[in-house]
């Protein structure tokens, strides 16, 4: 809908356009669409196996059959055949069925998402027995396996297929049959607590912002401790597309899972065909990878890289595929040498594994004061004889972050994206009503505020905030039709329903430790809350209150530290809440009193 609405306004900018697929013509495309809807698929269906046979030859130090592998999930009590799968009931399909979304796109077999959401009362039973038949005996539809795809641009040249994610479109029955074996599985390895605690990517309580906040807040406490902390970026290649079939099962068994001649009969024997422009490609056979796209896709390639950890012996953060190497020490040379000890073990288990890294693309970077990092004269990083780019500024999970963790980088961008979205509303402002201004300003500036603002906010200087907040007071202006030098104080931004920048950074800060109190955010968030048993009333121990832990240096700018300082000021009666969605409420209006408070000071 809203999409329909910027286009209604002639919204045509470079950012929007990549999120449709616009190809170019080059010496390997033409202007037939289904000639380039075959050499789209020809090449995701052969990449793989062409970046399979330029990796070395394997060290099977951390293969499956390896000891370190075998004994990783021996050592966490996983018994083999310890899971299987089992039928489903007619309330979970006729569920899936109601919850279905309308607008979704439609598979090869023409059946739409609405028709089936129509008719889920009449449809549940013979969908219900398909899907039980084929746990049963093991075996999926040839039909559910076959994928429409279509390439998503990523980033740089539009003209090379190789910046193109092939996005698989599955008939919709199919998504409803891996719903129900990915409910199974996620919940058997939840219950046994067998995914790595530091992978944060498609799991349930985990997100970009606990990722971001965890890395953040690592680098800013050994910071203060007058550490260096490197770090090394991996950009592997194709991770999905490369996932080696007979691996995944070999790790699937040993993780515990069972039925794996269903697993077997899903991953094997799937085609594709690519669609552009309407037209689509000859079908192909997929050899390998796990379908971008797909419900169960995600999970299996969680199980696939579970074990990467078993290759370092330093701290690895990961984000499905996006993963970072951390070392911390007072001497640089020591973080560098332990840093290039750890990226080659870990190059032996990608390798191992069939996984490739790009070596050109993979970064180093050193974090630490501004002035030790002045201090700093050499630090190189190699793996397998390749020297590793080092940088002063990397990009992780969409957030720029430099040397000096300050959050500047961050602010800047915020600042000249959410102007130059602001001057495109105001070329449009005439045809929109109040209503219309702020959706649009929720979802096209606030939405540059909020992101990871919990992990960089506070160790921005005031210069940055006061811009920040001259940049908020411009959209309030633009959604109130005020002029440009009106004031802009407590009362207009509660006439928006909007609280000031630094409230709202505090807001979404006061959510997460909600989360956090009510055991729904990672465990690795939650390492540095304690909370305070209450034996009595004082003016330090309050009910619902966290310890304060003693810091310092950057170690102030934490997320944990400012999170829990601001929480342990919060009401008790908004701290006792249990339901988020009150929480939120009643949050929100106690930082407008403060606000209307302040100002009339």
């Amino acid at each position: 809908m809203l999409w329909k609405q910027l286009k209604s306004l002639g919204y045509n900018n470079k950012s929007a356009e990549k999120s449709k697929l616009v190809l170019k013509i080059n010496d390997n495309m033409c202007h037939d669409d289904k000639a380039n809807a075959n050499h789209f698929n020809n090449y995701f269906t052969t990449i793989a196996s062409k970046l399979v046979d330029m990796l070395p030859n394997p060290f099977n130090e951390f293969s499956v059959h390896s000891k370190k592998f075998v004994d990783f999930y021996k050592n966490k009590g996983v018994k083999e055949n310890s899971f299987k799968l089992s039928e489903v009931n007619e309330n979970f399909v006729y569920k899936e069925l109601i919850n279905l979304n309308p607008c979704k796109s439609t598979g090869l077999d023409n059946i739409s998402p609405r028709f089936l959401k129509d008719g889920a009362c009449v449809l549940k039973n013979p969908i219900l027995h398909i899907i039980n038949l084929s746990l049963n005996n093991n075996d999926v539809p040839d039909d559910f396996k076959l994928a429409k795809v279509k390439p998503l641009y990523k980033k740089e040249e539009r003209t090379e297929v190789g910046n193109y994610r092939p996005i698989s479109v599955l008939c919709i029955v199919s998504k409803i049959l891996e719903r129900a074996v990915y409910n199974q599985v996620e919940e058997y390895l939840n219950t046994k607590d067998l995914l790595y605690n530091y992978q944060s990517g498609f799991r349930k309580k985990f997100s970009t912002d606990s990722c971001l906040i965890h890395l953040t807040d690592f680098i800013r406490e050994n910071t203060s401790q007058g550490k260096y902390t490197g770090a090394v970026l991996l950009d592997l290649q194709k991770a999905f597309d490369t996932v080696d079939h007979t691996i995944l099962i070999k790790k699937m068994e040993k993780i515990g899972l069972g039925s794996l001649k269903w697993f077997r009969s899903y991953l094997s024997n799937r085609k594709q065909i690519v669609e552009i422009n309407g037209k689509q490609s000859d079908s192909k056979t997929v050899t390998c990878g796990v379908p971008q796209g797909s419900i169960l896709g995600p999970l299996l390639f969680l199980i696939y890289v579970n074990d990467m950890s078993i290759s370092v012996n330093c701290k690895l953060m990961l984000y499905a595929d996006d993963s970072i190497l951390l070392v911390s020490d007072k001497d640089h040379t020591k973080v560098s040498e332990f840093l290039t000890l750890n990226l080659n073990s870990c190059f032996k288990w990608l390798v191992d594994n069939k996984l490739s890294l790009h070596l050109g693309k993979t970064e180093a970077i050193v974090f630490g004061s501004k002035r030790k990092i002045n201090k700093l004269k050499s630090f190189e990083i190699k793996c397998n004889g390749h020297s590793i780019k080092t940088v002063t500024m990397v990009k992780y999970l969409g957030v720029e972050i430099d040397n000096s963790i300050s959050g500047e980088l961050i602010a800047e961008n915020v600042v000249k994206k959410t102007g130059n979205r602001l001057k495109f509303l105001y070329r449009h402002s005439k045809c929109l009503n109040q209503h219309c201004k702020k959706i649009l300003c929720s979802a096209l500036c606030q939405s540059y505020f909020d992101y990871a603002c919990s992990s960089w906010f506070t160790g921005i200087g005031i210069k940055y905030k006061n811009k920040l907040q001259i940049i908020q007071n411009k959209i309030v202006r633009f959604i109130t039709n005020k002029d440009s030098r009106s004031h802009i104080g407590a009362l207009e931004l509660q006439e928006i329903n909007m609280i000031n920048v630094n409230d709202r950074v505090n807001y979404l800060k006061m959510c997460h430790v909600f989360k956090i109190k009510n055991d729904s955010n990672p465990k690795y968030l939650k390492e540095k809350f304690n909370e305070i048993p209450h034996l009595h009333n004082t003016r330090y121990n309050e009910p619902n209150n966290f310890f304060l832990p003693r810091v310092q240096g950057t170690a102030n700018n934490t997320f944990y530290f400012s999170a829990i300082r601001e929480w342990n000021s919060l009401p008790n009666s908004i701290k006792s809440i249990n339901k988020l969605d009150t929480f939120k409420s009643q949050l929100k209006e106690h930082y407008f009193k403060k606000e209307i408070i302040f100002e009339q000071l």
